[in-house]
């Protein structure tokens, strides 16, 4: 009898079992997002407005500005229903479409990423981006290569950051008032790219590992609270609507890579693999979106090729590329070869007593240890300091 690729019979579908369709898991979704929605909103609206550097205005904008996000989403996809569908020109119809399209999540997921200080109409243009040209042309809901919310911050983040910076940047005003001077302005990430690997020079300015997990540094929105991200990874877990290995396998990764280019630039210590998954938008990337089934593998051997993959290109274009933040890059990128790798992943699970199945998985490992490998004696000083020397030593160069 043939085998099945991704597990034993019955088969049963998750959404086919009581409790558990998909308007189910989107409910535990957006609970799941709820503790990332009111942080986002005491970190850059409450708490502000406790330190007496806001008014009433600024007290609710950040919640308004995640709504509009949402709402400009919901608005986008009622927009791309009523000029190509006539049965959703009535409101009935149109209202049932968009339940099934889950139209309001890759807002909410898109201004919680950005900055607080981004014009909502840049915020509109993303979800614009997001949800027509990532999500609504490929054939909506479950059809997508992308993700779209990520796929709209990619757009603004390479086409409106000059003007993003020019109004406010990352920095809500009680970190103006009291981090601006010390750091220039730059995100924790940015000033990793400008300064050598030393505590004092990339951490200490913003506080310290404890100011990082618990969330107080300049960043999107919504997207630097460690602490908060955990609860919602917990949730989501217990719920079934992530596979808790995945979030686990990706971030153990970037630590262990990390702390290999930590010590390859003066034994930086354990501090520096901490920073480097407690700063940026790592831990909610890897919540929300490296989980997100449509975008990424279905069966469980390509999800943990998937993360390590995500791994080694965010170290890569962390401490190789120009781009300070390599979470959602990396992302993208593999969105891009999430169907090839599930289908290859599914071949060797379904041969993998057979043969065929130790070559295709020396494959996959061959490519995944050569990037790393590249990835960090590019980070390192390893390449300068160790094999240039030899190169030149032996008359290679």
């Amino acid at each position: 009898m043939a085998r099945f690729a991704n597990g034993k019979a019955p088969y049963l579908r998750m959404a086919d079992q009581p409790n558990k369709g998909t308007s189910i898991i989107m409910r535990d979704f957006i609970i799941g997002l709820t503790p990332v929605i009111l942080f986002a909103w005491y970190k850059n609206g409450i708490a502000v407005y406790i330190d007496g550097n806001t008014d009433f205005l600024g007290l609710v904008y950040p919640l308004f500005f995640i709504l509009a996000g949402a709402f400009s989403s919901l608005l986008m996809e009622a927009l791309y229903f009523f000029i190509t569908d006539k049965e959703a020109r009535a409101l009935k119809p149109l209202m049932k479409k968009l339940s099934l399209s889950y139209a309001l999540i890759p807002g909410l997921i898109l201004a919680l990423m950005l900055p607080m200080y981004t014009p909502i109409w840049v915020l509109m243009f993303g979800t614009f981006i997001g949800n027509i040209i990532g999500k609504m042309i490929f054939g909506g809901f479950g059809h997508n290569i992308w993700n779209p919310a990520l796929l709209g911050y990619a757009v603004i983040k390479f086409t409106f950051m000059q003007l993003i910076n020019a109004n406010g940047g990352y920095y809500n005003p009680s970190e103006t008032v009291f981090l601006f001077d010390a750091t220039a302005g730059a995100t924790p990430l940015a000033v990793l790219s400008s300064a050598s690997f030393n505590y004092d020079a990339i951490v200490k300015p913003f506080g310290t590992l404890w100011t990082f997990f618990v969330g107080m540094t300049p960043g999107g929105i919504g997207e630097t609270s460690v602490l908060v991200m955990l609860f919602s990874y917990l949730w989501l877990s217990f719920r079934k609507v992530i596979k808790w290995t995945t979030p686990l396998i990706y971030v153990g990764a970037v630590f262990f890579l990390s702390w290999i280019v930590g010590a390859m630039n003066g034994d930086a210590g354990i501090w520096f693999p901490l920073y480097s998954i407690l700063s940026g938008g790592l831990m909610y990337g890897a919540v929300f979106m490296i989980t997100e089934p449509v975008t990424t593998p279905k069966n469980p051997l390509g999800k943990v090729y998937f993360a390590l993959m995500l791994a080694v290109l965010t170290v890569l274009f962390r401490f190789v590329g120009n781009l300070p933040e390599g979470v959602g890059t990396s992302i993208i990128v593999m969105n891009i070869f999430a169907l090839p790798i599930d289908k290859y992943t599914a071949i060797i699970r379904a041969n993998r007593w057979k043969k065929p199945a130790l070559p295709q998985i020396l494959t996959l490992a061959a490519i995944l240890l050569v990037i790393g490998i590249y990835s960090v004696i590019k980070a390192g000083k390893v390449y300068t300091a160790i094999i240039l020397p030899i190169l030149h030593l032996g008359g290679v160069i």
